[in-house]
C-alpha cells in the first residue's frame, strides 16, 4: 500500500504501519522528500535483506547490548569494563545481566580475533543486598546519578531504530548535570558508538538511517599524565616495598621500570617461553596493541633473573614471569607509596617515567624509544614523554641535574661526566651529586 504523505502546519509528515509497527515521522521540507524516506523505510524494514535477530523495530536498546555483550565482551580486552556500562541499561529493561570470566588462555581464533573471557548473563535480582559498609555508599552514587538514571532507563527500552541524536544528547546532558567526569561520558557513549556501527555492518540493521552517536557535543576529555617519579622518590617506595611479605612484589614493578611495559603486559601476557635471554628480548604474543617484543635493558635482564631463582623449580616455560594478580600488586603500591609518603603516583605512571628517563638516556632517540614503548605512532609515544619546562631551562642554561632529581633509573653510570665551570666547588671539583645530561650515545663530545 502507498504512503501519502500529508501537510502539518508547515512541515510534511507519514504514517507508516508495517509488521505490526506505528510509525510516524514528521518536519519534512517537502512532500517529495517526505515520500523518499517513506519509501525508503519501507525498503529497509521488508526489503530483501533480512535484518539479523528481531531488527531495530522489534529489538529496545537495552535488549541490543545484550546481544552485543553475547557476541563482541568474549574477544575484548576491556570487556569488564564494558560490562558494568552495559549492565546499567539491562537492569533497566529488567534484563539479565553479564558476567564476564577469564579464560585462563586465550583462544586464537585467528590472525586477528582472540577470546578472552566467556560471558555468562543472571538473572536481575528483586532484591539486590548490598552490604552495610557500602549502604551509604551506593545510596549516594544512586543520588548523584538520579538525572542520567532516569534518562538512560528512557531510551534502554526505546526501539533501537527510533533512537535519535538528541536522545542520547539529553543523556550526555545529563551526565554533566550528574557530575560524571568527561572521560566517564567518552567512554559511555563509545560503547553506543560501537554498538550501532556493529548493528549496522554484522546484523545488517539499516535503522537508525545514520548512527545517533555520531556528532554529538561531548565535554573536552583531559585526562593527559605527567607524573614522573624522581631517583629519589623511587628510592623512598622501594625501600617500602622491600618490607612486603611478597618479594615478587618489588620485583615486578622495578622490571615495569626498567622497561616501560603497561602493567598488564608482564601480568597477564608473558611467560618464562616468551623471555629470550640470547636476544635480550621479551617476546609479548599479545599486548594491547598487538604483538611486539620488549627490548630488555640491563636492569630489566637482572631483575628476571632474580624473579628465575626466587621462583625455583616453579619456573617453567609455560608458567608466568609474574604470577602475580593486578589487585595484589596494586594494593602493595598502595602501601608502600603511602608508607614512603609519595603523593599523587599511580602505577602507570612508572611507564612514563620510564619513557622520560629512556627520552634523557638516549639522547631523544625516537624511533627507538617507539620500540621500547611499544605505541603504534609519535603522538601517543609524545604523552609519555613528559619533559617539563624546567628541564628545557636546566638544558638552555647549562646546569646540572642532581641524581636524585633526575627520572627514576636515570644514575650516573649511563652519563657522561663534563665538569661545569660555573658549579665547581672551592676546589675546582665538580659536587658529587651533580650530574651533567650528556648520554652514553653522545660521549666524546661537549657542548
Amino acid at each position: 500500500m502507498a504512503v501519502k504523505p500529508y501537510k502539518e502546519g508547515s512541515a510534511w509528515s507519514f504514517r507508516l504501519r508495517i509488521q505490526g509497527e506505528d510509525i510516524y515521522r514528521t518536519g519534512y521540507t517537502s512532500l517529495k522528500e517526505a515520500q523518499r524516506e517513506a519509501d525508503r523505510l519501507r525498503e529497509s524494514i521488508v526489503g530483501n535483506t533480512k535484518p539479523h535477530h528481531k531488527g531495530p523495530w522489534q529489538t529496545s536498546l537495552g535488549e541490543a547490548l545484550q546481544l552485543y555483550a553475547s557476541e563482541r565482551l568474549p574477544a575484548m580486552k576491556g570487556a569488564r569494563q564494558d560490562a558494568n556500562r552495559i549492565n546499567k541499561y539491562l537492569r533497566a529493561c529488567r534484563l539479565s545481566t553479564a558476567k564476564v570470566i577469564a579464560l585462563c588462555d586465550p583462544v586464537i581464533q585467528s590472525a586477528q580475533t582472540s577470546l578472552y573471557f566467556q560471558v555468562l548473563f543472571e538473572a536481575p535480582s528483586t532484591d539486590r543486598k548490598v552490604p552495610a559498609s557500602l549502604l551509604a555508599h551506593r545510596q549516594k552514587q544512586a543520588c548523584d546519578a538520579s538525572h542520567s538514571d532516569k534518562i538512560r532507563q528512557k531510551i534502554a527500552r526505546t526501539p533501537v531504530a527510533q533512537l535519535q541524536p538528541y536522545h542520547l544528547q539529553e543523556l550526555i546532558n545529563a551526565m554533566l548535570k550528574d557530575g560524571f567526569k568527561p572521560a566517564t561520558i567518552g567512554l559511555e557513549h563509545a560503547l553506543l558508538r560501537r554498538l550501532f556501527s556493529y548493528a549496522r555492518k554484522i546484523w545488517r540493521w539499516r535503522e537508525p538511517a545514520q548512527n545517533p552517536a555520531r556528532g554529538l557535543e561531548l565535554p573536552q576529555i583531559n585526562n593527559a599524565r605527567s607524573r614522573v617519579l624522581t631517583n629519589a622518590e623511587w628510592g623512598k617506595i622501594s625501600q617500602a616495598l622491600s618490607n612486603s611479605s611478597n618479594e615478587m612484589v618489588e620485583l615486578a614493578l622495578t622490571l615495569l621500570l626498567e622497561t616501560a611495559m603497561r602493567v598488564s603486559e608482564p601480568l597477564l601476557h608473558a611467560a618464562w617461553r616468551d623471555v629470550d635471554f640470547d636476544r635480550r628480548i621479551l617476546k609479548l604474543t599479545d599486548a594491547k596493541a598487538g604483538p611486539r617484543e620488549v627490548p630488555l635493558s640491563p636492569g630489566a635482564l637482572e631483575v628476571l633473573l632474580k624473579l628465575k631463582a626466587l621462583q625455583g623449580s616453579e619456573c617453567t616455560p609455560e608458567s608466568k614471569i609474574l604470577p602475580l594478580t593486578y589487585e595484589t600488586l596494586k594494593a602493595a603500591w598502595r602501601r608502600a607509596r603511602e608508607a614512603a609518603e609519595v603523593e599523587d603516583v599511580r602505577i602507570h605512571d612508572l611507564r612514563h617515567t620510564a619513557a622520560t628517563r629512556f627520552t634523557l638516556e638516549l639522547n631523544g632517540n625516537l624511533p627507538v624509544l617507539k620500540v621500547i614503548t611499544g605505541h603504534k605512532t609519535y603522538s601517543q609515544l609524545s604523552r609519555y614523554i613528559n619533559l617539563n619546562a624546567a628541564d628545557v631551562a636546566r638544558l638552555l642554561h647549562d646546569r646540572p641535574l642532581t641524581e636524585d632529581d633526575a627520572p627514576a633509573g636515570l644514575h650516573r653510570k649511563d652519563l657522561t661526566l663534563v665538569p661545569l665551570q660555573q658549579q665547581t666547588c672551592s676546589d675546582g671539583e665538580l659536587p658529587e651529586n651533580v650530574v651533567r645530561l650528556v648520554p652514553r650515545s653522545a660521549k666524546g663530545g661537549t657542548s
